[in-house]
């Protein structure tokens, strides 16, 4: 009895939360509109990022809404903590991306995005070097999906 009890309340479960209506925004039909020109200054390696993020969520159609973005990116990387002989332990890794947005009507729109996380000092440096690079990756395809969302706001 107990045990049918049980199925029949997972089974309840199951129906409940494969039909709660879940859509990912970013493949919903919200994108609605169209990058046409996008120009880049500053860290090559992140614009190259977020370039990539933003081209695999936009495709074009006829009737949507362009923008022309202009984008800037920089990156910090600092020393929050050192050990007792000086060298570091803790580093804090910062990406700023600033964006102006001008749609085919001349509106225009700017915001800065700004994403930081903390990396421990790896024995090896080339360990260090490989997980930084992960970071600035992650970091900055999150600003692609940002940038996404504003636009979708615009």
């Amino acid at each position: 009895m107990k045990k049918n009890f049980v199925n029949i309340v997972l089974l309840f479960v199951l129906v409940f939360l494969t039909n709660c209506g879940y859509s990912p925004l970013l493949v919903s039909n919200k994108i609605d509109f169209n990058i046409a020109d996008m120009s880049f200054e500053g860290e090559r390696k992140i614009n190259n990022y977020i370039e990539n993020s933003l081209n695999n969520q936009i495709r074009p159609k006829k009737s949507m809404k362009s923008f022309d973005l202009k984008i800037k990116s920089s990156f910090e990387k600092t020393i929050t903590n050192k050990d007792k002989s000086g060298d570091p332990k803790n580093y804090n890794l910062k990406l700023i991306t600033s964006i102006i947005a001008i749609s085919n009507n001349s509106e225009t729109a700017s915001k800065t995005f700004e994403k930081n996380i903390s990396l421990s000092a790896q024995n090896k440096k080339i360990d260090e070097i490989e997980l930084e690079k992960k970071y600035i990756k992650d970091l900055s395809e999150l600003i692609g999906k940002d940038i996404i969302f504003f636009l979708i706001n615009q």
